[in-house]
């Protein structure tokens, strides 16, 4: 039953590509409303400690057009990252890279991945879904949470960013999203607390990221 779902969302994806590449040179390029840069330096318990910056290579092969790469830490010494990368139309001078595919390797590997109900949403929704990984190397763990932003929605799912993606271009003559990801290192064995933890971290970004964001109307 799901190969035949799966099936039938690329069978879309490709209908909808072709009749999207008809009309992509209808698609509004739409500025990201906020620098990401001034996001906030404090996000609950935890205190922005560094940021890097994606070299020019890294941005040009990407195509982002805004992006963060903080690190936060707790009190206690726990560190945790987000990234936020914008675009202003996806698939027309950049694209997403999937952490399936980006951050298994070097030893590490995929545990689960699942969706993760929030207690917050967007566009006044009381909650939401992301993904969420646990990702292993040796005997050391980290959970990742990622999530689309785009265009008034909160996607977990990268088959159904792709389908919005063709509707709203269809629709909307918009490809503007957001790719968010935030990654926590598990200490000691207590997967379930870094989980929690994470999860508490990601409803405050999503709910600060709302006013960074074109929604759903601009």
């Amino acid at each position: 039953m799901i190969a035949k779902i799966n099936t039938l969302i690329v069978l879309l994806l490709f209908v909808g590509t072709y009749f999207l590449l008809q009309n992509s040179s209808t698609v509004i390029a739409v500025p990201i409303s906020r620098q990401l840069a001034s996001f906030p330096d404090v996000i609950g318990k935890w205190h922005k400690v560094s940021s890097t910056t994606s070299s020019a290579e890294v941005v040009e092969m990407l195509g982002v057009d805004d992006e963060i790469y903080f690190t936060y830490q707790s009190i206690s010494g726990e560190l945790i990252t987000l990234y936020v990368g914008y675009y202003k139309a996806v698939g027309v001078s950049g694209s997403y890279h999937s952490p399936k595919n980006c951050l298994p390797g070097g030893g590490c590997g995929i545990d689960t991945i699942q969706s993760l109900p929030l207690e917050t949403g967007i566009e006044g929704n009381p909650t939401s879904e992301v993904s969420e990984m646990v990702i292993r190397n040796g005997n050391n763990y980290q959970i990742v949470l990622y999530w689309y932003q785009n265009r008034g929605r909160i996607i977990a799912s990268e088959y159904w960013e792709k389908i919005y993606l063709v509707l709203d271009a269809l629709n909307m003559r918009r490809r503007d999203g957001t790719f968010v990801r935030i990654m926590h290192t598990v200490q000691g064995d207590n997967i379930e607390q870094a989980s929690m933890e994470a999860k508490n971290f990601a409803e405050r970004v999503m709910q600060t990221l709302e006013s960074y964001l074109p929604g759903k109307h601009i």
